[in-house]
């Protein structure tokens, strides 16, 4: 069983050029874009993605609630959800449930900073905090470390109901890509 999935893993990453990324499901805001992708890096290895949104903390220096930024340091930054559609839905069902626990509540996830516009970069351990939104409710707010700087993304809880359930209709629409 386990080396039937691993083969069928395989042929769908054949399927994908190394470093070309393929968009699943896609959610726009005011402060961001955001989006669930499959990616294939130099190695084979192949994977879903959670695109966390722009970097919006450098050093500190900006806060995103005054200033919506990008730098040329670091472009996107990502959370690996699984090597297989199932893997994905069942990490954007885990950080679902993120938004019901208390605030502070941290964790951590594997991830990567995007440098440039179609690699990723290194897998990182990325920490995830919930915090209050300025006006109520909650969000989840990713640190990325990036060599000697960090970046911090935010993502709201609507974004992810979003972004699963358009996962979940692209599955049932094209089943042989999200095998």
């Amino acid at each position: 069983m386990v080396v039937a999935l691993i083969a069928t893993i395989n042929v769908q990453a054949q399927k994908t050029k190394p470093g070309i990324r393929m968009e699943i499901a896609e959610s726009e805001r005011d402060r961001g874009e955001y989006s669930v992708f499959t990616y294939q890096d130099q190695d084979g290895t192949f994977g879903y993605y959670l695109s966390a949104g722009r970097v919006t903390h450098i050093l500190g220096l900006l806060r995103d609630d005054i200033v919506d930024a990008e730098f040329d340091s670091i472009k996107e930054t990502c959370i690996w959800l699984g090597a297989t559609s199932d893997e994905a839905l069942a990490s954007l069902d885990a950080i679902l449930k993120l938004f019901d626990e208390d605030e502070d509540t941290t964790v951590e996830f594997n991830g990567r900073a995007a440098t440039g516009a179609e690699q990723l970069g290194d897998p990182v351990l990325v920490s995830c905090t919930v915090t209050k939104k300025t006006l109520g409710g909650k969000r989840l707010m990713f640190v990325f470390p990036h060599g000697k700087h960090q970046g911090k993304a935010y993502l709201p809880k609507s974004v992810v109901k979003e972004l699963r359930m358009q996962f979940k209709i692209d599955k049932k629409l094209h089943p042989k890509q999200h095998r």
